[in-house]
């Protein structure tokens, strides 16, 4: 027996004592039943089965003496005796073997270990647990062309038909009085551009509508997302010559640019100011006058706000505001989708995108989904674009350094 053992064993003799004496003198019931508690929290301690045993029988044994002298009340030989007598008997009872393995176990302490969860780390609803209901998505860049140009509805559009005035030969002049009038003719060209159909499906079981309804509304939400960048992707760079599924974009109808000869090589230490007022004068020498806007990549924000002098001063021209969204006539606008290395410039109300059918939302059943409980989903929108031949050079679309080439003073 290990010294801890020795004294564990010992105040469980020492408490058995005391209660002896208490119980020849009288002690109240109270008080009893207090150092019987003491008494059983200090035999759990203890391990040796013969020592307990001994001490049990003692106590047993002083409980009879005390009733046959008269020593006990009848209240206290039926709480108290009688739950001694009882345990004693009991211990002899199922210990027959002193030898064998007798193990107590101590009471431990409770702590969240004590709490298992569903799967290791998981969950459990006996944890007080914070809940973030929102579910997180890839942010999408923003759409922007639609908003820009000029967007017509006409639902059941199956084609767009548009026409020019060209070849226009001829012209008014000053005539003396009875001469022959000057003629002048022209002759008018029609042109055609098909719809084309975005869309996507998507199915799920009815089980996930039911028991996960934030499930559903959160897909078709990313669905209809889905839908609508697309559409922005192609009004801005869609090539119907490559896929002969989409329309085409306005960087591809938009013209490049040719340098006005009275700025080629002019811009001396040419930067990104320059070349939108250049590819700007030349939309206006193409007599296109309504309001010209200008989308570059959102990084040449930064480089707009970063020039500075030799001194570090940063660079402000007077005829560009603070956030770099006004330079001269022109309004910019920063967008992700944009190439970094092109700039998209002129009167963007020349490029026309007609809606053939709002995008539409079906739901229902698509081959054996009925026998296997599944749900079968679409999205669909229907569309095209165009710019009339006599709106060409009203919008350029160029790369900003072939565009700086052109009207960058050469270093001698």
């Amino acid at each position: 027996m290990t010294d801890a053992e020795k004294a564990a064993v010992n105040e469980v003799n020492n408490n058995i004592a005391a209660l002896k004496t208490q119980i020849e003198n009288g002690a109240t019931k109270e008080e009893l039943t207090n150092s019987i508690n003491d008494l059983a929290e200090k035999m759990v301690k203890a391990e040796d089965v013969t020592s307990l045993k001994t001490a049990l029988e003692s106590l047993k044994d002083s409980f009879t003496e005390l009733k046959e002298k008269g020593g006990m009340d009848t209240q206290k030989e039926g709480v108290l005796s009688k739950f001694f007598v009882e345990n004693a008997e009991r211990f002899e009872e199922k210990n027959k073997q002193y030898d064998a393995a007798f193990t107590i176990k101590a009471p431990a302490l409770m702590s969240t270990a004590n709490i298992t969860p569903v799967t290791t780390d998981g969950f459990s609803p006996l944890f007080n647990n914070y809940i973030d209901t929102e579910v997180g998505r890839t942010p999408k860049p923003d759409t922007f062309v639609l908003d820009m140009v000029d967007v017509r509805v006409q639902k059941g559009t199956e084609k767009i038909y548009y026409s020019d005035r060209v070849n226009e030969e001829g012209d008014a002049q000053f005539i003396a009085e009875g001469s022959l009038k000057p003629l002048v003719d022209a002759e008018y060209v029609s042109q055609s551009k098909n719809i084309k159909e975005v869309s996507l499906r998507w199915k799920f079981t009815k089980r996930l509508m039911n028991h996960a309804p934030s499930v559903e509304a959160d897909f078709k939400e990313h669905a209809q997302e889905l839908i609508e960048q697309k559409m922005d992707d192609a009004a801005l760079i869609g090539d119907e010559t490559v896929n002969s599924d989409e329309f085409d974009g306005i960087a591809t109808l938009a013209a490049p640019f040719i340098v006005p000869p009275s700025l080629a090589n002019f811009y001396s230490e040419c930067n990104i100011w320059d070349v939108i007022n250049a590819v700007a004068t030349y939309v206006r020498l193409n007599n296109f006058k309504g309001n010209l806007k200008c989308v570059l990549n959102t990084v040449w924000k930064a480089k707009m706000q970063g020039y500075k002098t030799s001194e570090g001063e940063y660079i402000i021209p007077p005829f560009v505001t603070a956030d770099g969204k006004q330079v001269g006539e022109v309004s910019v606008e920063f967008r992700n989708k944009m190439p970094e290395s092109h700039i998209l410039l002129g009167d963007m109300m020349r490029y026309k995108i007609v809606i053939a059918e709002d995008v539409e939302y079906d739901e229902g059943y698509e081959n054996d989904d009925f026998s296997k409980n599944l749900v079968s989903r679409k999205l669909e929108a229907f569309m095209g674009s165009y710019i009339k031949g006599s709106d060409a050079g009203s919008i350029i679309y160029d790369e900003i350094a072939t565009i700086k080439t052109l009207i960058e003073e050469p270093v001698v």
